[in-house]
């Protein structure tokens, strides 16, 4: 569901009880009147609060582009309802009207008796349309696209293409068409017009006299749709050709699917990040078996590189037992570096998401990251030896050697939290080169890897600098 401000949430919730209202006194007239004041994504999510009478009652109510909105937005099964129980009269202008590639997924999912009768209300190209539809992975841009494409070629005149385009919009109101895509007589794309310079261009013209070249500019359909967001981003594009290997026009994709493929990606990432498998699916709509499933392989193995960290303290169990102070500061080391490794591992996944930092930019981040591990070190160093020292000023918690226990401290915290930036900073280009997603360097999987080497670079300080000691 698309986010809305809080005086749409309002202005949609004051309405309820009224919409309510007119439904009891039977009251259409007003009641249409009153759905063309609230915003069709708002409808889709008060739907839930109606029974499912009124709720047909009001579908039965807007107009078809309101619908598909409507429609497009709502859970697969409130969209399996709505195809049920809805009359053949209003189905038909809703199943013409939604993006074929969308209708080929319902299709997928839908029983077959609901197929079947879909079937037979869809227009004879519409099917041909739905099934001529390449099939591409999911993540492509191919898989992004409006497959929906009106007809324009490069020997129409202009008063025919707009006759065309006019004849096509009365069928599917819902298409936001900004730009006319011209393609030669065997599909191949000869150009592009703005609808503006189509409007304005003589009636006799033909399009291939005053098409524009699209610039080298054309999407392939296995593209990756992050990708092809890019492109988006680079070009200030509204919309772009979706091409197969032959050149030939099969889509197109326009701002608004690329907005959706930019929050998709966002999530996925964000879920990476937090060692969770990405859940393609929302929040509540997700089984909770799929859920644990997706959770618990992440958690399993960071909890395995855990134990790693007892096996390390074991290794260092004599010196535990001759230097018991040094275990009060273990907390405070493991996660002083795990933190940056964390902050360094998000910078620079988020950089190369956007091309801020690239594969060969990898020995300009290592110093960065080292002068900043450096500096950050030193200031938390810093902070845990006074911490230290002016404590033993006041209690002998730290003991008689509590001013190398205190440097040990602080240098350890210096080391530890520069090899936290260096790690952090490094695994998510190393993955990168490797063809894999910078995301999977989450910031728990760095946090654990710090935590375990931490330890070593903790006790091996102290053994050097507490020999003679405390140890």
């Amino acid at each position: 569901m698309a986010k809305q401000t809080a005086e749409t949430i309002n202005l949609c919730q004051l309405l309820i009880p009224e919409i309510k209202q007119l439904i009891q006194e039977k009251n259409l007239a007003d009641l249409q009147k009153l759905l063309t004041e609230i915003n069709p994504i708002d409808l889709a999510e008060a739907l839930p609060q109606f029974p499912p009478e009124h709720r047909l009652l009001l579908l039965r109510l807007l107009k078809p582009a309101e619908l598909i909105t409507v429609f497009e937005e709502l859970d697969p099964p409130e969209q399996q309802f709505i195809l049920e129980h809805l009359e053949d009269a209003t189905i038909t202008p809703l199943i013409e009207g939604i993006p074929a590639q969308n209708i080929a997924a319902l299709l997928n999912k839908l029983p077959k008796t609901i197929v079947r009768r879909m079937s037979k209300l869809m227009s004879d190209q519409r099917i041909h349309t739905v099934a001529m539809l390449p099939i591409f992975p999911k993540g492509t841009a191919g898989a992004a696209m409006r497959a929906d494409l009106i007809s324009i070629t490069a020997d129409m005149t202009a008063k025919a293409a707009l006759e065309r385009l006019r004849a096509n919009l009365r069928v599917r109101k819902n298409m936001n068409i900004q730009t006319v895509y011209v393609t030669f007589d065997g599909g191949r794309i000869a150009g592009m017009l703005p609808l503006q310079t189509l409007i304005s261009a003589p009636p006799d013209i033909r399009l291939r006299d005053i098409l524009h070249t699209v610039s080298g500019i054309k999407v392939p359909g296995t593209m990756d749709q992050e990708e092809a967001a890019k492109l988006f981003t680079k070009y200030k594009l509204t919309s772009a050709p979706v091409v197969d290997p032959d050149d030939r026009l099969i889509g197109v994709l326009t701002l608004d699917q690329i907005l959706q493929v930019v929050q998709e990606e966002a999530t996925e990432d964000i879920q990476k990040l937090g060692a969770v498998e990405a859940l393609d699916e929302p929040y509540f709509d997700i089984r909770f078996s799929k859920m644990i499933r997706k959770r618990g392989a992440w958690l399993g193995v960071l909890f395995l590189g855990e134990l790693l960290t007892a096996s390390v303290m074991g290794f260092f169990e004599k010196e535990i037992a001759q230097a018991l102070v040094l275990v009060l500061f273990i907390p405070l080391i493991i996660s002083s570096g795990g933190n940056s490794g964390s902050q360094a591992a998000t910078l620079v996944v988020r950089a190369l998401a956007l091309r801020e930092v690239t594969l060969k930019d990898w020995w300009r981040v290592v110093q960065r990251e080292f002068l900043s591990g450096l500096a950050l070190g030193g200031i938390l160093g810093g902070v845990g030896f006074l911490r230290i020292y002016l404590w033993s000023q006041f209690s002998p918690v730290y003991g008689p050697h509590y001013l190398l226990v205190a440097v040990t401290v602080g240098l350890t915290l210096v080391l530890i939290v520069m090899w936290g930036t260096l790690a952090g900073s490094t695994l998510p280009i190393f993955l990168r080169r490797f063809g894999l997603d910078p995301a999977v360097a989450s910031a728990p999987f760095v946090a654990t890897l710090v935590d375990v080497t931490g330890i070593v670079i903790y006790f091996a300080t102290a053994a050097l600098l507490l020999k003679g000691t405390l140890l």
